[in-house]
């Protein structure tokens, strides 16, 4: 399936991206943190989560902190798989700026009294994230795509998706997509908004 990207401004301007056209700023709905810029899928579950967040020096370890933002977005309750970490190239960044990525599952636990009939509760959740290590302005870029899978909602068979086997159905590979572009297209036009947002 092919995707139509727009492109936009974030944070004012001081960041711009392209991403589906189908996703909505979310800060038309709701109030977002100032150092959050959130995007949702209006056809479906999936979310981007763009986040200027201070730098993590503990652990000091590139990769550590890569699990440690990915720890930071996850519900303390879920269970939780990384099935693929690596380097990330942004093509707009300097060629030595550290970036990474992870590609991983959270599950919620199973079903209680107080959550047993909700339909929409996802029976897991893919998470694809890219941290952006600024080190000269002491900053973690983070962008943070979500992938709920809602049982008989989205994918038509549960066994056609296995992370170990590396079959990850069609929401995540368009996932994989939407975070490719953000890669080729995501750039700083203005290094003052590290400073500005506490």
């Amino acid at each position: 399936m092919n995707i139509a990207f727009k492109h936009l401004e974030l944070f004012g301007g001081a960041i711009t991206v392209d991403l589906p056209d189908r996703y909505a700023d979310v800060s038309n709905i709701r109030e977002v943190p100032d150092h959050q810029e959130i995007y949702l899928d209006a056809s479906g579950f999936s979310s981007i989560i763009i986040e200027v967040a201070e730098r993590v020096s503990e652990p000091s370890a590139d990769e550590e902190a890569l699990k440690f933002h990915f720890h930071d977005v996850v519900d303390e309750h879920d269970t939780s798989s990384i099935y693929h970490t690596g380097a990330a190239k942004l093509a707009n960044f300097p060629p030595d700026t550290p970036c990474y990525t992870l590609l991983a599952t959270t599950t919620p636990p199973p079903a209680t009294n107080g959550n047993a009939n909700r339909p929409l509760t996802p029976t897991f959740t893919a998470i694809i994230l890219t941290l952006i290590r600024l080190v000269p302005q002491s900053t973690d870029l983070v962008v943070t795509i979500n992938i709920p899978h809602i049982l008989g909602e989205q994918e038509p068979s549960d066994g056609a998706v296995n992370f170990e086997e590396g079959r990850y159905g069609s929401l995540v590979e368009e996932g994989i997509r939407v975070r490719d572009e953000v890669w080729r297209t995501l750039e700083v036009k203005d290094w003052g908004l590290f400073g500005a947002i506490e």
